[in-house]
């Protein structure tokens, strides 16, 4: 039987979902696989290194991450054990002392419970000790290689197989390729260069002034100076670890009080403001009363409802395209409105207002000074933070923005491959998908509670509101954040703009030379729906690349963050007891995979002509 090499590109947890599906598959099938492993780091974290600081922590319940698939959802089953993230915690002997986790076995501190946020660098260790337990239990007949460099270009052969060249010049030849390289980032858009040329040209006269275009490694924070003023932009996720590594990363403290939490400062901390559109923080999530697969099971906005209006569409417009706001959006603002009325201690109201005031809560606000705006701000806090106590079931306010979690496929169903008009789809994106992050997917508790605190502390004041913008100050060689209000515009000198948030993926201004050079092969092509480029590389939906005629890559697959166009919300880890979109889609492509293996004709395994590179390990 000839052996067949598959190379996955990008070794995060997407390149994890796929080499666990391969290695359950070759066990099952008794396939004859050489995987080659294409990553400069070690395999499995991905951005979620190992080694970096307890205080940033996931936003997602560590009981509610998993990398395995539930049990009866795919054909072949895991070849390892498959814990949780929470239950391989507890077996790793970890247990938390205050906000921080060690390994203590029962010699001291409390259990990890289901409802704890376990630090990002857990997470990195379990994934990496899933690819570790994954490995240790592949089949005889596979064969693992492990490159620590970067792939740089790609051709395709003849035959539909390809040869990739590595970043030191080495060749891998392959008969098929899974591309699931993660986050990238992009070049600098002509605001970044703009900044970022005024920081070079002014340091000169403040030796405190620079731009920040990427927080990770948030290490790389420690060059901010203890004196500086520093504005954030965003007030996501990426911005609460940015507050984290400048804080508590500086030796503050957060203490429990009765009265809540208070922040002992160290004299390290710079002096923290925050901006971004809206310029208000991330609902923090309520408290979880559903269990570890509890989700609302929607009666409106639902797959079957989605088809059924594409069926409509069709007939009526000859096109399956929706439209969100008019088809989509009302069954969207029922389903919501009903979980909040059948809430105790909901407040009668409906769906149009209960949807306007949780996702826009700023739509109809003006504000006259920043005074005003700042005590909007607190209120606003103090007030989700109580509901988020309550619990996501509760709590009508949490309950009903938890449906935008519960609902995710409909989303998926509804947005993928084209299915909204052009116009609709860029309004989505741009309007509605950056309001249901805000209220649905935002940070746990505690690090509003943590915000709150700096608050009160003095470390972070609001310097600027709604619309804010970042200008420059020639004179003073500083930035300056603007905003204008009813009552007149307000500036605030600053020092370093770090931009909290991930660059989107964009091929034609990635950073990346693989990408790059697989478009300039015509080996790839952007996504486009009609005349709008939401992002992310076209595939069909086999989750195969199109080339730039159009035409689908048949060896070839692409998954996760690089399909963020075509696909919408891929980032998402796999849940314990639920049907998860990245085990489905490694699961899929695999069993394609299998089924190409099976129908071809016996060849002769390929010869190497090159000796190995020496910066790889075999297994």
């Amino acid at each position: 039987m000839k052996r067949t090499s598959v190379t996955i590109i990008g070794m995060g947890p997407r390149g994890l979902s796929v080499l666990e599906r391969l290695a359950a598959a070759a066990a099952a099938q008794q396939l004859l696989l050489d995987i080659i492993l294409i990553d400069p780091a070690e395999c499995g974290a991905g951005v979620h290194a190992a080694r970096q600081p307890q205080h940033l922590l996931i936003n997602t319940l560590a009981s509610q991450v998993t990398m395995f698939p539930a049990p009866g959802v795919v054909q072949h089953p895991p070849v390892c054990a498959t814990p949780s993230l929470t239950e391989w915690a507890r077996e790793q002997g970890y247990r938390r002392v205050g906000e921080r986790f060690y390994r203590l076995a029962d010699s001291g501190g409390y259990d990890i419970t289901d409802s704890d946020y376990l630090p990002r660098s857990l997470l990195g260790e379990y994934l990496g000790w899933v690819y570790q337990q994954v490995v240790a239990a592949l089949p005889a007949g596979v064969r693992l290689t492990h490159h620590r460099l970067r792939a740089v270009d790609m051709r395709q052969q003849p035959d539909g197989s390809c040869v990739i060249e590595l970043d030191n010049g080495y060749i891998v030849p392959s008969d098929f390729v899974f591309l699931t390289t993660g986050h990238g980032s992009n070049l600098p858009s002509d605001l970044d260069a703009w900044l970022a040329k005024f920081a070079q040209d002014h340091a000169r006269y403040n030796s405190k002034l620079a731009l920040v275009r990427h927080v990770y490694p948030v290490e790389q924070l420690t060059r901010i100076s203890s004196d500086a003023r520093v504005a954030i932009q965003g007030l996501g996720l990426s911005a609460h670890d940015v507050i984290a590594e400048l804080t508590a990363g500086r030796g503050g403290e957060f203490i429990a009080g009765a009265e809540g939490l208070r922040y002992q400062a160290s004299g390290r901390e710079p002096s923290l403001t925050l901006c971004s559109r809206n310029c208000l923080p991330y609902a923090a999530r309520g408290i979880n009363q559903k269990g570890l697969d509890g989700r609302h099971q929607p009666r409106y906005f639902t797959p079957d409802a989605v088809d059924v209006l594409r069926r409509q569409a069709l007939i009526a417009r000859g096109s399956s395209q929706l439209d969100f706001d008019r088809e989509l959006l009302p069954l969207l603002k029922r389903e919501m409105g009903e979980v909040y009325r059948a809430t105790p201690g909901a407040t009668a109201i409906d769906d149009d207002t209960l949807f306007a005031e949780l996702l826009f809560p700023l739509q109809t606000r003006q504000f006259a000074t920043l005074d005003e705006f700042r005590s909007y701000f607190r209120n606003w806090l103090q007030t989700d933070l109580a509901e988020a106590r309550k619990g996501n079931l509760a709590s009508p306010a949490k309950a009903a923005t938890d449906v935008l979690r519960d609902v995710r496929a409909t989303l998926q169903a509804a947005i993928e491959h084209g299915g909204l008009t052009p116009s609709s789809h860029r309004k989505f994106l741009n309007v509605y998908h950056p309001a249901i992050n805000r209220a649905a997917f935002g940070p746990p508790l505690r690090r509003n509670e943590e915000l709150l605190a700096l608050l009160d502390a003095g470390v972070i004041a609001i310097q600027s509101g709604p619309g804010s913008r970042i200008e420059i100050d020639e004179n003073d060689a500083t930035y300056l954040l603007s905003t204008k209000f009813t009552g007149g515009t307000q500036q605030q000198p600053v020092d370093v703009v770090v931009i909290a948030r991930l660059d989107a993926f964009f091929p034609e201004t990635e950073t990346s030379l693989l990408i790059r050079n697989m478009l300039k092969r015509g080996l790839l092509r952007p996504y486009y729906n009609g005349v709008f480029h939401p992002g992310g590389i076209d595939i069909n939906r086999a989750g195969q690349p199109l080339d730039g005629q159009g035409a689908a890559l048949s060896h070839m697959w692409a998954l996760g963050y690089p399909v963020e166009g075509a696909h919408y919300y891929t980032h998402a880890l796999p849940r314990p007891q639920m049907r998860s979109r990245q085990v489905l889609d490694a699961d899929r492509c695999v069993a394609m995979l299998v089924a190409r293996i099976a129908a071809q004709p016996r060849r002769a395994a390929r010869r190497r002509t090159v000796s190995p590179a020496p910066s790889h390990s075999t297994l």
